[in-house]
């Protein structure tokens, strides 16, 4: 018998669907974080014989750049070609509704290959932290003030993301906000934000990211006042090239628990000035 395959958009009545499927690969996400994947892009699913096999989504940016995530397939059905049946359709899809606009991704390494074949190259390196306790850090002291989250701090936090992320998120910023445990700005004595960091709940603890920080010291500041507290693993996706604020995290705690590559199609570099940008929202956000 022939293998039917249909590949369409996902809603809320697919979510515990795609819940099965990101598990099935060992991801776990509270739901807030399954609201913002839904609510912030587009969801697809590749269905094999009615059954749903592989999901990934599609995250705009205004014009300037497009990110594909959280693409997993069945664990038994692999390497059947669903992934790339699933990649191929979401990025022609993307071409039709976008134009050429440049794609970003996060991708484990052994799973590069798969998506130099679809026209993207490695742009980067993201590592993979976590500690169960972070130890406080003994840094100088800036003269910089932090405040909590509220409709200033929105604006700024958006300031401060577009320019070092290179796009603009401010859509995608609000819903973090709102499903944030904890949002810091650092203001220097005239009351400009200078940096800014949240903290999102996750599985077993909380998820540290973005951060948009001046120089390692700052960045260090919203992780501690980001992380205190915090009772479970803290956990942390920081570019390869912040080799100094690796080095720090991990005298304070923090181990590696993996990497995977950048990669990117339609531009020759990722866009912004990423030496700003010390964490990451969430590999599938970029």
């Amino acid at each position: 018998m022939a293998t039917e395959w249909v590949i369409s958009r996902l809603g809320e009545a697919e979510r515990a669907a795609w819940v099965n499927v990101v598990e099935s690969v060992g991801w776990r996400f509270v739901p807030a974080e399954i609201d913002l994947f839904f609510a912030a892009g587009e969801a697809w699913g590749a269905y094999v014989d009615g059954q749903l096999a592989g999901v990934a989504s599609v995250y705009r940016y205004g014009e300037n750049l497009a990110w594909l995530g959280n693409v997993a397939i069945l664990p038994h059905l692999q390497r059947r070609g669903i992934g790339s049946k699933l990649v191929d359709h979401v990025l022609r899809h993307l071409e039709v509704e976008a134009g050429d606009v440049p794609v970003g991704l996060v991708a484990r390494k052994e799973l590069a290959p798969l998506y130099v074949r679809f026209g993207f190259r490695a742009v980067g390196e993201i590592v993979r932290l976590e500690a169960d306790r972070v130890l406080v850090p003994h840094l100088p002291q800036e003269p910089l003030s932090a405040e909590g989250q509220g409709d200033a701090w929105l604006d700024d936090a958006c300031r401060l993301d577009r320019h070092a992320f290179g796009a603009d998120r401010s859509e995608l910023f609000g819903r973090v906000v709102r499903a944030a445990d904890k949002v810091i700005a650092v203001r220097d004595e005239a009351g400009k934000a200078q940096g800014m960091g949240v903290a999102l709940p996750s599985e077993t603890g909380m998820r540290v990211g973005p951060i948009v920080a001046q120089n390692d010291i700052m960045a260090l500041n919203l992780m501690h006042l980001l992380a205190e507290d915090v009772e479970g693993p803290v956990v942390m996706d920081v570019p390869a090239e912040r080799a100094s604020f690796l080095h720090r995290l991990r005298k304070l705690g923090f181990e590696d628990q993996s990497s995977s590559v950048i990669m990117l199609r339609g531009a020759p570099r990722l866009p912004g000035h990423r030496q700003y940008l010390y964490a990451l929202l969430r590999p599938a956000f970029g």
